[in-house]
């Protein structure tokens, strides 16, 4: 076969592949439309939205019909479990926590920085499915945000509350502590640090921006490069701002998809510390009407207990007795009191479960003062297991 044959003949293979990957898309974007119209039924009927039984049947079904088409058990599940998960997202979408304003259809969201953020890359996957858009009140730094929501000026706030590689954000940690707010949802992100900038290579660069966050878990491989000058900026946005103003002699660091909005060259697509890099983000509301039980969701509070010896053992204990799972624990000193601490905690499940009742019932009696941030529903679920 000649050369212009082979060309030929994978020109074709590859429009029969591209008409394939649309039909793919067209059926996957017919079963959402059928979920979601499957979920409003189940809430009017007061079902929970999820059924672990029916996933699992979903799975083995698949599995099993995946064989006929020599398709791998292992791969088939994996696809599968991706499809329940966005399955999931978009019904909790409509139950989750939410605020008052049932006519409203785009939120005005407050967040960190702007454009090419992560905070609005998170933001708008958060947000989707719960509004017709995000309408961005854009804060250069953490107060701010919480000075917009009590003065009405947001609807919500959107702030990373910890990751994976550096911990809890203590700074968004102390505000919540000493605010009205109510966490409204949670939204985990992956993060991929990439440098990006007008040059082509690392070649001509000299000084990298970046914000302080951003800096601290990319910081290995900007440690090994001893040529470049690292500078703290104010936001991911004025970083991409300076790379695109003064030249190839600057890079920032991004995520892959601010290089395509900023019109950058990915220099360095990957520049990470270790490749599990998460955010976790909390969206923030004054007062908002709580997530429907019917939700799997994620209880938060901040409790205080006494100096005597065993307290805190004693004030959790009410969650083992009642099988209640802590997802977190984060411990904070309180402010006017030395060598005092008080503690952030997650817990699964909502605050009118009966477990959960009976669990915070027990940590009242024990704890000095404990207050709720709310219910919301859980971003991250376990997904089914086929041995389950």
């Amino acid at each position: 076969m000649s050369q212009t044959e082979l060309r030929d003949e994978r020109l074709i293979l590859r429009q029969a592949i591209d008409a394939s990957d649309s039909e793919i898309l067209k059926i996957l974007a017919e079963r959402r439309r059928l979920v979601e119209t499957l979920g409003a039924l189940k809430a009017g009927e007061h079902s929970p939205v999820r059924d672990t039984d029916r996933e699992r049947a979903v799975i083995e079904r698949a599995v099993e019909k995946g064989r006929e088409y020599g398709l791998s058990d292992s791969f088939v599940e994996t696809l599968f479990q991706a499809i329940i998960d966005d399955s999931l997202r978009r019904q909790r979408a409509g139950l989750d926590a939410r605020v008052g304003d049932a006519m409203l259809t785009e939120a005005r969201v407050a967040y960190l920085g702007g454009p090419g953020s992560y905070s609005q890359f998170a933001a708008n996957a958060h947000f989707s499915g719960r509004y017709s858009g995000v309408a961005p009140v854009i804060k250069r730094d953490y107060a701010s945000i919480f000075k917009a929501l009590e003065e009405g000026e947001a609807d919500y706030g959107f702030l990373p509350i910890e990751n994976t590689a550096t911990g809890g954000v203590n700074e968004v940690y102390d505000l919540l502590r000493d605010s009205n707010l109510k966490i409204a949802g949670e939204h985990h992100m992956k993060i991929q640090h990439a440098l990006m900038g007008k040059a082509s290579d690392l070649g001509p660069v000299r000084t990298v921006y970046g914000h302080p966050q951003a800096l601290r878990q990319a910081q290995r491989w900007l440690n090994s490069r001893t040529d470049l000058k690292k500078v703290p900026v104010t936001s991911t946005t004025r970083a991409l701002e300076r790379a695109l103003d003064e030249g190839p002699s600057v890079a920032a660091v991004a995520g892959p998809d601010a290089a395509r909005l900023f019109g950058l060259n990915l220099i360095e697509p990957m520049i990470s510390d270790f490749e599990g890099n998460e955010t976790r983000f909390v969206a923030l509301a004054v007062d908002p009407a709580p997530a429907s039980p019917l939700l799997p969701c994620k209880t938060s509070l901040v409790f205080i207990t006494s100096d005597a010896s065993g307290s805190l053992v004693d004030a959790l204990d009410g969650f083992r007795q009642h099988g209640v799972n802590m997802t977190k624990l984060e411990s904070r000193p309180v402010p006017g009191s030395p060598w005092e601490q008080m503690f952030f905690l997650d817990l699964e499940g909502h605050e009118e479960d009966k477990a959960v009742v009976k669990a915070l019932e027990h940590l009242s009696g024990c704890a000095k003062s404990v207050r709720r941030f709310g219910s919301y529903g859980s971003d991250r679920l376990k997904p089914t297991s086929l041995e389950g």
